[in-house]
C-alpha cells in the first residue's frame, strides 16, 4: 500500500506544481479595485447636458463609481461606461482616465497606460482591463448601473 500512496504522491505533486505556476491571462485579471457605492443612472441623450455624447464621443459623471465614470460612444447606439479609476496603479493621484485629445483612445492621466473604447489596454503595462459598469439604451435614455461587466459577458 506504501508503493502505491508514493506513485501517487509522485504523479499528484507535478501536477499541482504545473496548475499552479499557470500563466495568467490578462482578459481575466480580478478587478482589485474597491467597490463603489450602489447607483442607477438614466441619462436622456436629447438633454443638452449629453449632447457631448453626439458629438465629443463621451461624457464624465463625477458623482458616481470611484473616481467618476466615463460614458463613451463607440458606435451608433453602443455605449459603454467605465470608472475613471485607472487599474494599473490606482493609489496614485493622477491614476484617473480620461479621453484622449483626438477621441480615438482612453488614457490614464499620469501617462502610460492606453486603453481601447473596449477598455482594453493597447501599448500599456497595465495587465487589466478597466472596470466596465453596466448599460442599457431604450429610446434616447441610455441606462447605467453599478453592475460590474466581466469581459466573457460582453
Amino acid at each position: 500500500m506504501t508503493i502505491i500512496k508514493k506513485l501517487s504522491f509522485l504523479l499528484f505533486f507535478p501536477l499541482v506544481l504545473l496548475l499552479g505556476c499557470a500563466e495568467e491571462n490578462p482578459e481575466v485579471f480580478v478587478d482589485e479595485l474597491p467597490l463603489p457605492d450602489p447607483f442607477q443612472l438614466s441619462l436622456n441623450l436629447d438633454l443638452v447636458s449629453f449632447q457631448s455624447l453626439q458629438f465629443e464621443k463621451n461624457v464624465i459623471l463625477p458623482d458616481v463609481g470611484l473616481n467618476g465614470v466615463i460614458v463613451v460612444k463607440r458606435a451608433e447606439n453602443d455605449y459603454a461606461a467605465f470608472e475613471r479609476t485607472c487599474p494599473y496603479e490606482p493609489e496614485k493621484d493622477c491614476s484617473i482616465i480620461s479621453m484622449n485629445a483626438g477621441q480615438q483612445y482612453l488614457e490614464c492621466e499620469c501617462g502610460d497606460s492606453f486603453y481601447n473604447l473596449s477598455g482594453y489596454p493597447t501599448n500599456s503595462p497595465s495587465p487589466r482591463k478597466l472596470r466596465e459598469y453596466y448599460t442599457s439604451l431604450s429610446g434616447r435614455n441610455l441606462y447605467i448601473d453599478n453592475t460590474i461587466v466581466r469581459s466573457e459577458n460582453r
